[in-house]
């Protein structure tokens, strides 16, 4: 059955006490699947009897002024927003300045108006920004939208909203240019490495770049521009962030020996096999590599790096010395197997900026913990790993690369990657590079 209300899945619902209005959550949850007038005549009967006084009563003004927002641009009948507008006139103002100021927003938001506020301040900045963006989409206002999208990309979940755009693009008679450049600027926004697949074949099924521009694909034999790789400045914060994380908090409970035998063994390789920088030399995950088993072969993996080290957990005492022969001196074995990935991590910065990856562990709480939400060491991170990290399936890994995976312009031409980042597809990630004029 097709909702008739359609809630913003991205808002958390404010936070009440009691139960009428707990109830009254409920049933606007409710709205995202079905269609029921019932459903909204209950949230209105429960909006208008909730009291918004007590020692929480700047909390619960701001609270359900932005709960009637929210639902005011989750339903397209004009005489149910008229009824929510109304309700949202009778809230109280707030007497905390900064909770004032909030609450404001929210109830102008129902309002049209050419302007933008600045939300930088804003306690509930997803919510308010998608309450605008939904208001400028119908009001079809394209300068506002542009703003916006330019603004606080992050925010505005276009895909989510894409018909509207087309049809607010056309409706103001846009360039497929302009279009375009709307799409991509959002897009490297969002994610400036790549476009995951599935909103690339979207906006295909839309109809939006092939009738809008000329699209071709191209997997680069040279290169358009130079690749590139992070600083050493920027190798020697990760590798100190990791080494202060790993000696801070005791994860995996890594030995100071055992962590500290990876700067002597990778010193070892850089000079054997006269590594400079990590050039053609890639770290595998060798716990990870081969569905959790130790690789003994290695071919698809030699055939595109010339130098090729493992890192996996010692082996059991009845097999170690025939594995540990296997490897032939190209392996350091960790002790603990909780500590392999930041062990890997950091062996492969040892080598240096430009060393490669065979994993498929996306690095996510490592991520979230060495970082510590510092945006500069994320955007670090992510530029490292972005590039480094080749992923595979059935022993096979993704084809060597000679450019970063980037969402950028060239010559008036825009470079999107795209690729299915969870792996899903019978090709691994299923890489793809198209230029888009």
């Amino acid at each position: 059955m097709t909702p008739q209300f359609q809630f913003l899945t991205s808002h958390s619902p404010p936070v009440f006490n009691d139960k009428t209005t707990q109830s009254m959550l409920a049933e606007v949850l409710r709205c995202h699947s079905y269609l029921d007038e019932t459903v909204f005549l209950n949230t209105i009967k429960l909006l208008s009897n909730t009291e918004t006084a007590g020692k929480r009563a700047d909390g619960l003004r701001l609270a359900k002024t932005r709960y009637i927002a929210i639902v005011f641009h989750s339903i397209k009948d004009d005489q149910h927003r008229k009824s929510l507008k109304e309700l949202a006139d009778k809230v109280e103002n707030c007497k905390i300045p900064m909770f004032r100021n909030e609450q404001s927003l929210f109830h102008n938001s129902m309002q049209s108006s050419d302007s933008i506020p600045n939300f930088t301040k804003c306690m509930h900045k997803n919510d308010l920004i998608l309450c605008y963006f939904r208001r400028e989409l119908k009001s079809m206002n394209w300068k506002n939208i542009r703003e916006l999208l330019n603004r606080y990309p992050k925010y505005c979940l276009l895909y989510d909203h894409i018909d509207k755009f087309i049809e607010t693009a056309k409706k103001r008679n846009i360039k497929p240019q302009e279009i375009v450049e709307a799409l991509m600027q959002f897009s490297q926004s969002n994610n400036p490495y790549f476009i995951e697949k599935s909103d690339f074949e979207m906006l295909f099924k839309k109809s939006i770049l092939p009738s809008c521009t000329n699209v071709t694909k191209t997997m680069f034999t040279t290169n358009d521009t130079e690749k590139s790789f992070i600083s050493s400045k920027d190798v020697e914060l990760l590798k100190r962030k990791i080494d202060e994380y790993v000696h801070n908090s005791k994860e995996g409970y890594v030995k100071s020996k055992e962590y500290g035998k990876v700067r002597t063994k990778v010193s070892e390789w850089r000079k054997e096999k006269k590594v400079k920088d990590g050039e053609n030399l890639v770290v595998v995950d060798a716990l990870n590599y081969g569905m959790g088993q130790d690789r003994k072969e290695w071919n698809s993996i030699s055939k595109q790096f010339r130098h090729v080290v493992f890192a996996t957990r010692i082996p059991p005492m009845p097999i170690r010395e025939k594995v540990i022969k296997s490897y032939n001196g190209n392996a350091l074995f960790c002790d603990k197997l909780s500590a392999d990935d930041l062990i890997i991590l950091r062996m492969a910065l040892e080598f240096g900026r430009q060393t490669s990856l065979v994993t498929n562990d996306q690095y996510r709480d490592h991520r979230r913990a060495v970082c510590n939400g510092d945006t500069d060491v994320e955007k670090v991170w992510d530029d490292f790993l972005i590039d480094a990290v080749y992923r595979h399936k059935d022993g096979n890994i993704e084809t060597h690369r000679n450019f970063n995976l980037r969402v950028h312009k060239v010559n008036g031409h825009w470079i999107l990657p795209v690729l299915d980042s969870e792996g899903n597809s019978d090709k691994i990630r299923d890489l793809k590079v198209f230029r888009i004029a």
